[in-house]
């Protein structure tokens, strides 16, 4: 190669290598922006995320707090107002027991009907807010499940009655007993479909009816199906599925002629499959409607001495020592009624920190604690006597909770404070009578022991 070729080869070499290099430092400069370019929006990406880590963190703590209040609320309002109820529906059932003659005696039936009415929507919107909030809680306690339906079908016979209807009840002789699950619950849903049968029937009847189911749930469980009907006018297929939606009801002139929340069928259907049972509807227009509930309860196996005694009205509770807790007078004389009614020895307290002068004074077997008390609430005063520091008092006595309050934080801290057992308001004298009867039985078997 002759030297000016060599010369013009090695010039577009080196022109080459020049236009590399410009070429790299260009692309390095574009890399280096969008580096640049890159790592600012992270850093911005990543101060959004921190910004709104903090607003949802901000947002949760919010909505935790305003939970908090809904639930402290609820608990005081249900406080509230189940303890005037709690007198209403006592004192209409002691005055029930009287067999007053009518006028005074529909008009005592009427007055109590009502009052369990009023009861029967506030537990079915404090449902409503506990199943919404996560928070609701099932009983699993021993009962007899014809008695409960029994109760429900006595209460409300009367309004039947008043409407000129058939009432009407189908109830095998041979349903297990004792059942174990919620009877306050089961109570609810029925006064639910039993009021709104008498509501919607003009003429004809309505009945109700029991049947056991063969071949159905788990080993231990007893299928129950309660079958409510009426022969009121009837749903229409079109309005079938809004029936169990809340504050529903067929149409706007079902609310305006017969009244009602529209809350009961949706708060019945939610307590039902909540403890995995199911309902349905079948209707007709013109000739009537027909609820049908199928729910599972465990069966016991054996009857326990509770249940056992059928007449509540025979229950022996002579000589047993009674401290009653409770800051409300009215309150307290209703328990008096109660308690001296079955020959107990009552003391009385008005607070918590005046039970605990009480208890070194006064030799007592069993304390009924209210939970809401001024001073000192039924919580503080229990863990106080379980410290055992109060002279001449066992301090493993039974203690058995007064509450209107049934949310499931309150029932845990009942129990974590060292309480034995609950009775809540409004008071039912076979239930109150039930829980006394086997704490007697309790500290009779403790004595015995140690004589």
């Amino acid at each position: 190669m002759s030297e000016d070729a060599y010369k013009k080869a090695f010039e577009r070499e080196r022109n080459a290598r020049k236009e590399a290099e410009r070429i790299t430092e260009l692309k390095s400069r574009e890399l280096f922006e969008l580096n640049s370019a890159l790592q600012q929006l992270n850093d911005e990406l990543e101060e959004r995320i921190q910004k709104r880590t903090a607003e949802l963190e901000t947002a949760r703590n919010r909505a935790e707090a305003n939970t908090k209040a809904k639930s402290e609320f609820l608990s005081m309002m249900s406080h509230e107002m189940r303890s005037p109820l709690n007198v209403i529906v006592g004192l209409t059932e002691l005055l029930d027991q009287r067999d007053l003659e009518d006028p005074e005696g529909g008009y005592v039936r009427n007055v109590r009907f009502s009052a369990l009415q009023l009861l029967n929507l506030i537990n079915d919107i404090l449902d409503l807010s506990a199943i919404e909030a996560g928070k609701i809680v099932f009983e699993s306690t021993p009962f007899d499940v014809t008695y409960a339906v029994d109760q429900v079908f006595n209460a409300l016979e009367q309004r039947a009655i008043d409407k000129g209807l058939t009432w009407s009840k189908a109830v095998p002789d041979d349903l297990p007993v004792p059942l174990k699950g919620d009877a306050s619950k089961l109570n609810q849903v029925l006064i639910n479909l039993l009021d709104n049968a008498i509501k919607f029937t003009r003429d004809g009847g309505v009945g109700l009816s029991l049947e056991q189911l063969e071949g159905q749930g788990k080993e231990g469980e007893v299928w129950i199906a309660i079958e409510v009907t009426d022969s009121g006018k009837g749903i229409s297929e079109e309005n079938m599925e809004r029936i169990f939606g809340k504050f529903e009801q067929e149409n706007t002139s079902t609310r305006r002629v017969h009244g009602g929340s529209g809350l009961g069928l949706a708060i019945s259907k939610q307590l039902i499959e909540l403890q995995g049972g199911n309902i349905s509807c079948r209707s007709e227009v013109g000739k009537g409607t027909t609820f049908r509930m199928e729910l599972p309860f465990r069966y016991e196996g054996r009857v326990s001495e509770d249940m056992s005694l059928k007449d509540w009205s025979q229950v022996n509770l002579v000589g047993l020592r009674i401290l009653v807790v409770e800051d409300l007078e009215v309150n307290r004389m209703l328990l008096r009624q109660m308690l001296r009614n079955k020959g107990t020895v009552m003391f009385e307290a008005e607070n918590g920190k005046e039970s605990l002068e009480v208890l070194k004074e006064h030799e007592v077997d069993l304390i009924l604690m209210d939970l809401h008390m001024p001073e000192m609430d039924g919580i503080e005063a229990t863990k106080r006597i379980r410290e055992g520091r109060i002279k001449g008092l066992d301090a493993d006595i039974p203690i058995v909770c007064l509450t209107a309050d049934v949310f499931k934080e309150t029932k845990e801290s009942i129990f974590s404070a060292g309480m034995n057992d609950f009775v809540t308001k409004p008071l039912e004298t076979r239930r109150l009578y039930q829980v006394l009867n086997h704490w007697r039985n309790q500290i009779d078997a403790r004595n015995a022991e140690l004589t």
